[in-house]
């Protein structure tokens, strides 16, 4: 077939190469359709989304960059010599007198003791069901100077280590410092949750030397 109308040429799949047929070079190719756009509900969903991812991903990087270990430190002066206040803060049994964690706050905690009565190897242990379980123990104990002792809190994987101290004032009074220190590891919800310690034991530690100082001065307001 010489006829230049009939010149065309096909691959197998039937699309056409070349055309020598004027009628066939004139034909429109098929319009594509364009792809469809995402609802706008959609793409806020997903912009929240990672939003949320990218703000995680920073505060965990920050996590990093924060201190491991805390550290809560409250003092008072109490006019009365260590000789006087020493024995409320060894005996751990007088420490409910004292201290905020006692019935009065929780109603249904309960104290057992075990070891000496006071100073080294005294301990303490608890149950509650707002406060948890745990144990005190006196690690150091010297009249002249205070305490060391650790604290264990059952939900805690470390214990917290600290202590009560005795310095003289110019005024012939005590100063008593009461230090708890803790390490939160690596954990980064810890690490924040560090941060916020001293404010919540703190109010804590307050509270128990303002008693103790109205307990130790009491006798000699009489």
């Amino acid at each position: 077939m010489d006829d230049p109308r009939f010149t065309n040429w096909y691959v197998s799949d039937g699309v056409r190469l070349m055309s020598n047929d004027p009628a066939a070079s004139t034909s429109e190719p098929t319009p594509s359709h364009p792809p469809k756009e995402r609802p706008v509900w959609l793409q806020m969903v997903m912009g929240l989304v990672m939003a949320i991812v990218g703000l995680l991903v920073v505060a965990l990087l920050i996590s990093f960059l924060l201190p491991s270990t805390y550290t809560v430190t409250r003092s008072i002066v109490i006019d009365a010599p260590p000789a006087e206040i020493h024995p409320y803060i060894e005996t751990l049994n007088q420490w409910p007198e004292w201290t905020t964690w006692n019935t009065e706050r929780f109603p249904e905690l309960v104290y057992s003791y075990e070891g000496p009565e006071a100073g080294v190897g005294a301990i303490q242990k608890w149950t509650d069901p707002e406060m948890g379980s745990g144990r005190l123990e006196i690690t150091e104990s010297s009249e002249a100077d205070g305490i060391r002792f650790t604290l264990l809190f059952e939900q805690s994987p470390e214990p917290l280590t600290g202590s009560i101290v005795y310095a003289a004032t110019d005024g012939g009074g005590t100063r008593v410092t009461w230090i708890g220190n803790g390490d939160v590891g690596s954990n980064p919800v810890a690490r924040y949750f560090g941060l916020m310690m001293d404010s919540m034991i703190g109010v804590d530690y307050e509270a128990g030397l303002c008693k103790l100082k109205i307990l130790v001065e009491a006798p000699h307001a009489e």
